[in-house]
């Protein structure tokens, strides 16, 4: 009983005094002085337009700030950031130490409680600026469904060729530009993507940054085309020549398009006995096809060719 009574005996009194007790010690650990170091942007700016970076630069720095508590929670970070003017550099390797004066966001803060831990020297390499046209190469995965084909002059890609920009000794290396990766198996009909270029910003810009890309594909088919007369080649009148047999079948993929239309007048199987005298020799033979066509077996790998005089 006389516990419960020395609690609850002036019990607002006390509840004040606990209070008034926790205001003093937030406020003096609010103004106790501490150092927090923190990872904020590092960003250039004024970089000449004839010039550009020739090396990748950090995009982050380490900044210490010394403040009371209040201060940094005031502060908060979220705004500050390292800004490191390149105004009036020229072309060649500079060297810019960074102090509090490049740090930007700290509110009242005065220059003398933040300074710059890493990088304390921002090494820079500038090039002059130039530009160039160059092709894109559209960029892929995997391969396609085994049902779908790929058409002839089936791919395009608009614009074909972009503008890069960035240091010369970068751009003249650099041959074509390509696309992010189109992954070839999910391709089942004509598609056109969006795609960006892979333009790595720290190294060179490309204008525009996007291509449009389109694949136009068909179901794959198979066609077999009989009775196709080899054409025998000659380069003398001295001569004639039969060929045994006188027909081939063809064993042929594609799309499915290309082949529902495709006829004997369409391909050729060609003999070449060029500077060959009467004589019996067995020539394998040349056989043309449409674009997008693929011969995938033929009645006879060899024929026989028996060349006589001409009558």
């Amino acid at each position: 009983m006389k516990i419960a009574r020395l609690v609850t005996d002036n019990f607002g009194a006390k509840v004040l005094a606990v209070m008034v007790a926790v205001l003093v010690w937030f406020n003096a650990s609010g103004q106790e002085e501490v150092s927090r170091v923190r990872t904020v942007p590092l960003i250039l700016e004024g970089l000449p337009d004839s010039l550009a970076l020739a090396a990748p630069v950090p995009v982050t720095a380490d900044v210490r700030v010394t403040a009371t508590r209040r201060q940094l929670l005031a502060l908060g970070f979220q705004r500050v950031a390292v800004v490191a003017d390149l105004s009036g550099f020229e072309a060649g390797r500079r060297r810019l130490p960074l102090s509090g004066d490049h740090v930007r966001g700290t509110g009242d803060l005065a220059p003398g409680r933040v300074e710059v831990v890493t990088p304390a020297v921002l090494d820079v390499s500038l090039e002059p600026l130039v530009s160039r046209r160059l092709q894109v190469s559209l960029a892929t995965t995997g391969a396609f469904p085994a049902n779908v084909l790929l058409e002839d002059a089936g791919l395009t890609i608009e614009p074909a060729w972009v503008t890069v920009r960035g240091p010369a000794s970068i751009i003249e290396r650099v041959q074509h530009v390509t696309t992010q990766s189109l992954q070839l198996a999910r391709v089942r009909e004509t598609t056109t993507r969006e795609l960006e270029l892979e333009c790595d910003p720290r190294a060179f810009a490309c204008e525009p940054d996007r291509v449009t890309v389109t694949l136009r594909v068909s179901a794959r088919a198979e066609r077999v085309l009989a009775n196709i007369p080899p054409t025998i080649l000659l380069d003398s009148d001295d001569v004639d020549a039969e060929v045994e047999p006188d027909a081939v079948s063809l064993t042929l993929e594609g799309p499915a398009s290309v082949l529902d239309t495709l006829s004997s007048g369409d391909v050729s199987v060609l003999v070449a006995v060029s500077g060959r005298g009467p004589a019996s020799v067995r020539v394998a033979p040349d056989v043309i096809l449409p674009p997008g066509v693929r011969l995938t077996e033929i009645s006879a790998d060899t024929l026989e060719v028996r060349v006589y005089p001409a009558r």
